[in-house]
């Protein structure tokens, strides 16, 4: 089977080549680009609004990206529809100069963009505005695409910005995220959807309780992902299709034990519990194999004690707000009696309300909020953790697993936690010594969220690269630096759609630290800011070994890589180098293959990048034993 890939995978590069627009073309477009781009540094220098700055500049984004890498122009309208954004990018660009960005108030299908956090780019979303919207709080239905190998910034705007007529009767406003090209809406593509939500709710109005995120394939693997690890944010879910678990999904086998443990960040089944704060619709084709995506979710509830019944293709459950359904004879598309039954369904949950009864799981301090309640520390990483909170009249109730630290959004007065009694003041901080307690502040080194690792964390927000400058200790560990973080730019380039914030180590300035994760390649002779917080990390790294705990490696051949907080940041982290610990081959694969394959610390050799160990710090940042 795999003999007769290949050779079509070989042929693949030939069959773009063949699409490619011939060089003097290119050169024509690269011209005209350069026209745009100065129009966009034009607006910049006059002070012009940045959010409608950013509405042109996602035009000039996308045509610089597909002539950055032509092996994109995978289909021959490509070439017709980047001359096309670059003439609709200089038309917004001379609107804008004449103090005209009539889009902003346009109706129908249009593009809009943002400047992200995680790398200073801009990205594009699609929104469709109702003719019916008239400045009143409306409902946001947020859309996550499914996988499309040749969907790109160009053919996502040519998409979105037409004027296909909006249906009559459509009565909320789409938000088609892009969600950096493929990627699950993992990592920085997760902080796109939520980018892409704060830049339509800053311009529009809309009704923060009739939000709801819906998704099919990629998308619906999204839907989960999104649905059950932020559940109290949406007013509805809808997932088709997808996966919800990586292992039969991704059909990996052999795993190391670290890379075991990190797939409960992602494996969305093991969130169901928390379908009790959200109406959840899940759906799949009777003869598709993704289908399994929702069955995963709805026998991990039956798991948890949930009944259901099922009639004909829709199965219920009287337990909570839960709708599973199969499309009959149908396979990897959403038929349409079901997505009307879903839509019925959705509707009649509306509005979101806040939950006086929370249950929830979480396997990271990442996905620990819901709601009044946020698991801000727990006792075992990457192992089931629940609460279940109850408000009463007198008072509140928590009762708790695997949790470590908890804050709770509520007035002062009585609680009971795990048992134990407690007065407390207004919104809470309960952490566990020898018993629960209130506590002003968690201690100074403590996993909490979104400080809680792993090293792929870092780049899920803004981060800056920082290039060491001297000479590294030998040879093996200078060239693997160099791979490495050559590797690593090219990668977030093409497949995260941005380009690395990157300074050496003699330009960092404490305003960078205070803004971004820092990633530090190199070592302590060779890169000045690695020297000056080695020190403070819970390792040793000498010329002859490298120590964590009770292990010990040469240093000799390998290179340490970790994430901690940075000891002159401490609400950042700080990174030794790694950027992304997956790769090109998994981002060409499925999706589900975008798990971290190191934890919090790990040994690398620096022949060819083979990770020698890999383990994890425990909640207060120390090496677990």
């Amino acid at each position: 089977m795999l003999m007769r890939c290949l050779p079509v995978i070989a042929l693949l590069p030939l069959l773009c080549a063949q699409n490619s627009p011939p060089p003097q073309e290119l050169e024509a477009m690269r011209e005209s680009l350069r026209r745009l781009d100065r129009e966009v540094t034009a607006l910049r220098v006059a002070r012009t609004d940045p959010a409608l700055v950013a509405d042109v500049d996602v035009y000039r984004k996308a045509a610089e990206w597909i002539l950055r890498f032509p092996e994109e122009f995978f289909k021959p309208e490509y070439a017709g529809q980047t001359r096309q954004t670059i003439e609709r990018g200089l038309a917004r660009a001379k609107a804008l100069r004449a103090g005209r960005a009539g889009w902003a108030q346009e109706k129908g299908r249009l593009v809009r963009g943002y400047v992200s956090r995680v790398d200073g780019s801009t990205q594009p979303y699609g929104l469709t505005i109702p003719a019916s919207y008239d400045g009143r709080p409306m409902r946001l239905d947020v859309w996550l695409h499914g996988r499309g190998n040749e969907r790109l910034e160009i053919s996502f705007i040519h998409g979105h910005d037409s004027a296909e007529p909006v249906p009559r009767d459509q009565d909320y406003i789409q938000l088609d995220v892009f969600g950096r090209g493929n990627n699950a809406y993992r990592w920085a593509g997760e902080t796109d959807v939520f980018e892409a939500i704060e830049s339509v709710r800053r311009r529009y109005a809309v009704d923060p309780d009739r939000i709801l995120v819906r998704g099919f394939s990629m998308g619906g693997a999204g839907a989960w992902h999104l649905g059950l690890h932020h559940p109290t944010l949406w007013a509805g879910v809808e997932a088709g299709a997808g996966f919800s678990e990586s292992i039969e999904y991704a059909r990996l086998k052999d795993l190391p034990p670290w890379q075991t443990r990190l797939l409960t960040i992602y494996d969305a089944y093991l969130y169901a519990r928390n379908a009790f704060l959200t109406p959840i619709v899940g759906y799949g084709g009777e003869e598709d194999r993704q289908l399994q995506a929702s069955v995963n979710v709805r026998e991990q509830l039956a798991r948890e004690g949930i009944r259901f019944e099922t009639r004909g293709y829709a199965t219920t459950t009287g337990d909570l707000r839960a709708l599973f359904l199969v499309g009959p004879k149908m396979g990897h598309r959403f038929h349409p009696d079901s997505k009307a039954e879903s839509e019925r369904f959705l509707r009649a949950h509306l509005p979101r309300r806040e939950p006086a009864h929370i249950r929830l799981v979480t396997y990271t301090e990442r996905y620990g909020r819901a709601g009044w309640i946020s698991v801000e520390t727990l006792e075992r990483q990457y192992e089931r953790a629940e609460v279940e909170a109850l408000r009463g009249p007198g008072g509140m109730r928590i009762t708790t697993a695997n949790v470590a630290a908890l804050r709770v959004q509520g007035p002062a007065g009585r609680y009971t936690v795990d048992g134990r009694e407690i007065e407390a003041p207004e919104n809470p901080l309960f952490v566990k010594r020898e018993n629960w307690q209130t506590a002003p502040a968690l201690p100074a080194l403590s996993k909490r969220p979104g400080l809680q690792g792993p090293i792929d964390d870092a780049f899920r927000d803004g981060f800056l690269v920082v290039r060491p400058t001297g000479a590294t200790r030998n040879e093996p560990l200078r060239q693997w630096t160099a791979q490495t973080m050559s590797r690593f730019f090219g990668e977030f380039a093409k497949w995260m759609r941005g380009d690395v914030r990157q300074k050496t180590d003699l330009t960092v300035t404490s305003a960078d630290m205070r803004r971004h994760h820092l990633a530090l390649f190199g070592d302590a002779t060779s890169n000045a800011v690695l020297r000056r917080v080695l020190p403070k990390l819970p390792v040793r790294w000498t010329r002859e070994e490298i120590v964590i705990g009770r292990e010990r490696f040469p240093a000799e051949g390998n290179v340490l890589s970790l994430i901690y907080p940075n000891p002159e940041q401490p609400d950042r982290y700080v990174v030794l180098n790694s950027g992304h610990s997956f790769g090109e081959a998994e981002f060409r694969g499925t999706n589900a293959l975008l798990f971290p394959r190191i934890g919090d610390w790990a040994v690398i050799r620096a022949s060819d990048g083979a990770v020698v160990e890999s383990g994890f710090f425990d909640r207060y940042w120390q090496p677990s034993e």
